[in-house]
């Protein structure tokens, strides 16, 4: 895939950047009506986008929570396990327990990982897909996780910055991509669902004038017979009585 074929939209470099990317992706394919042709328009009110994210984040550590056994496909361990190992190497958390990771995972900054894209891919039966841009092409990084079959339409796809794009310069962090094939197909179909409705219109439309042609038709025809059987009536001359023997 083509870096071009994307719009790459940048996500502050915080801990909650996974759970902003994720919540900004799910807010421009509900705001999908305002795009036209090839322009996009990404415009979500922060302390919004912010209490989205944190709505994402509680429901993702309530997942893990409830799905310690899930088992991971293709490697065969399950989410207590791919915690416990983390715990080992995540200096950022202090209690190496599952309540310690947990509480720490439910803060604002506490940064998210492939665990926590388990829970999202699960959650919403979608493929998460990290990548990140070499010379143009797309470059996946090992993160990510698929479930279902692989759909531009569908995949949600994260931009993994290693902190050498934009001002956060160190910083590892995820951002948005969205597919523009994407947002061209949805504003052609509303563009096509504005054409229909208008189709209907017109017909509607045509449907009460022919109605009303008939009825101005009718009530011509109607009159003109009036008139001629007026006119009909005065030159005809009267017949006079007549006796009549039987």
């Amino acid at each position: 895939m083509k870096y071009s074929d994307f719009y790459h939209l940048p996500v502050k470099p915080d801990g909650a950047c996974f759970f902003n990317a994720i919540s900004g992706i799910f807010h421009l394919e509900s705001k999908m009506k305002k795009v036209k042709g090839k322009t996009i328009t990404y415009k979500i009110d922060s302390k919004l986008w912010d209490k989205e994210a944190m709505k994402l984040r509680q429901r993702c550590v309530k997942w893990l929570q409830n799905n310690l056994n899930y088992v991971i496909k293709e490697i065969g361990t399950n989410i207590e396990s791919e915690i416990n190992e983390d715990l080992q190497h995540n200096n950022s958390i202090k209690d190496k327990t599952l309540d310690g990771y947990f509480d720490y995972m439910k803060k604002v900054k506490g940064f998210a990982g492939q665990i926590e894209i388990y829970a999202i891919s699960e959650i919403f039966q979608r493929n998460v897909r990290t990548f990140i841009d070499k010379n143009g092409t797309l470059s996946n990084v090992g993160l990510g996780y698929e479930i279902v079959p692989k759909d531009i339409m569908n995949d949600i796809y994260i931009y993994h910055n290693l902190g050498t794009v934009g001002n956060a310069k160190g910083f590892h962090h995820f951002e948005i991509l969205f597919p523009k094939k994407k947002a061209i197909i949805v504003s052609k179909s509303i563009y096509m669902r504005k054409n229909t409705k208008s189709v209907k219109s017109i017909s509607k439309k045509k449907k009460t004038t022919r109605k009303l042609s008939k009825k101005l038709s009718l009530r011509k025809t109607k009159s003109k017979k009036r008139k001629n059987n007026r006119r009909m009536i005065r030159n005809v001359t009267p017949i006079r009585k007549r006796k009549y023997i039987i």
